[in-house]
C-alpha cells in the first residue's frame, strides 16, 4: 500500500493487550480496555491486509502480549498466511523462558525483548520490581527454542544506564543477539528533556574505544542504523534526533482494533466496529480495505512530538 507522501506501507505492528506485569519509568498505565480483538478477528485484519494491501511483516505486541494465553493461537494463524514473510513479537521477556518452546513450534522466529538495564537492582526499579534473571533466562529460552531472530531492546536513559553501553555490547558478542540502543521518547510535556541522551553520542564513545564496520540497512526499511564490533552487531535508533518518517513503512493497531497512522500524531480508524457489524464478508472485507486506505492517508509527513498531549505508549503498543 502507498500512503500519500508515496511511502510503502507493508508492515503492522499489532497490540494484543494493554496489561503488563511491569511499571516501566517511562511508560504511562492506561485504563484496560473494555474489549480486545480476539484471535479470528486478528487473523481476519491481517488476511485482508496481506492479500488485498500487500501487508507483508506483522509485530504483535502490547502491553505485554505473552500474558494472552491464545498468542501461539495467533502467531499460528498469522504464520499460515500465505501473504505474511514475517511474524514478530516485542516483550518484556518475563515469560518467555515458559513459552519459546510453544511459541517457536507455532511458526514465531523473530523475538524483539525490552531490557534497559542489566544490573538487577537497577532493572528492578526501572521497571518496578521486574527480575532481570527471568529475562535473560527467556533470551536463552528462545535461542534453544529455535527462534532465529533475536534483539533486545535498549532505550538510553541520560543518568541512568549510560554507563551500561559496554556491557550490552560484550552481552551482544556473548549470547550473538543483535542489542538496539533506542533514544528515549518522551510522550509527555513533562519529560521533555528528561534523561537526555543522544544515541550519536553512544555510538562515537563505542567507536573510539572499539571499532565500529557499517552493517547494510535492514531489508525491511528499519530505522536501525546498525554495525558490528567486536564481533557483535548492535544497532541506533535516532527516533527524536533523526526521526525515519520518511521512510516509514508501518501502521499500528490498537487492542481496541483502533488503526494509529503514527505513533506520536495523525489520526485514528476503527476496525473493530467493522469486523462486528454483521455485514456478509464481502462487505466487511471492502471496509476494511477502505479503513486502511484512510488510516495510510492519514500518516503526517512528520510527526509533531507533543501537539496531541500525552500518549500512552502501552495502549498503542509502542
Amino acid at each position: 500500500m502507498i500512503d500519500r507522501f508515496g511511502r510503502r506501507v507493508t508492515y503492522l505492528r499489532v497490540s494484543l493487550t494493554n496489561r503488563c506485569q511491569l511499571a516501566c519509568t517511562y511508560c504511562t498505565l492506561p485504563e484496560e480496555p473494555r474489549t480486545v480483538m480476539q484471535a479470528d478477528e486478528v487473523e481476519r485484519i491481517m488476511r485482508v491486509a496481506s492479500e488485498r494491501l500487500g501487508f507483508r511483516k506483522v509485530r504483535l505486541t502490547g502491553g505485554e502480549p505473552t500474558l494472552r494465553r491464545d498468542l501461539p493461537e495467533i502467531v499460528a494463524r498469522l504464520d499460515a498466511l500465505p501473504g505474511i514473510r514475517e511474524v514478530a513479537l516485542t516483550t518484556n521477556g518475563l515469560l518467555l523462558a515458559k513459552r519459546a518452546g510453544e511459541l517457536a513450534e507455532a511458526g514465531l522466529r523473530t523475538v524483539n525483548i525490552s531490557c534497559d538495564s542489566l544490573d538487577p537492582e537497577r532493572f528492578a526499579e526501572l521497571t518496578g520490581g521486574g527480575r532481570l534473571d527471568q529475562v535473560l533466562e527467556g533470551l536463552t529460552a528462545c535461542r534453544e527454542a529455535g527462534i532465529e531472530n533475536r534483539k533486545l531492546n535498549v532505550v538510553l536513559l541520560g543518568g541512568v544506564n549510560e554507563g551500561e553501553i559496554e556491557a550490552f555490547v560484550d552481552l551482544a558478542r556473548r549470547e550473538q543477539v543483535e542489542v538496539r540502543f533506542i533514544e528515549h521518547m518522551p510522550m509527555d510535556a513533562e519529560r521533555t528533556g528528561k534523561w537526555r541522551l543522544s544515541p550519536r553520542d553512544v555510538l562515537k564513545r563505542v567507536a573510539s574505544k572499539r571499532g565500529l564496520v557499517p552493517l547494510p540497512t535492514s531489508a525491511d526499511g528499519g530505522p536501525a542504523e546498525r554495525f558490528e564490533v567486536d564481533g557483535a552487531r548492535i544497532g541506533f535508533i535516532h527516533a527524536m534526533s533523526n526521526p525515519f518518517c520518511d521512510r516509514c513503512n508501518r501502521l499500528r493497531i490498537t487492542a481496541e482494533g483502533r488503526i494509529r497512522s503514527c505513533l506520536l500524531t495523525g489520526g485514528e480508524v476503527d476496525l473493530l466496529a467493522a469486523l462486528r457489524s454483521g455485514h456478509d464478508d464481502e462487505r466487511i472485507d471492502a471496509d476494511l480495505v477502505a479503513l486502511f486506505e484512510e488510516a495510510a492517508d492519514l500518516k503526517p509527513p512528520i510527526y509533531d512530538l507533543q501537539r496531541e498531549g500525552g500518549i500512552s505508549m502501552r495502549a498503542i503498543g509502542g
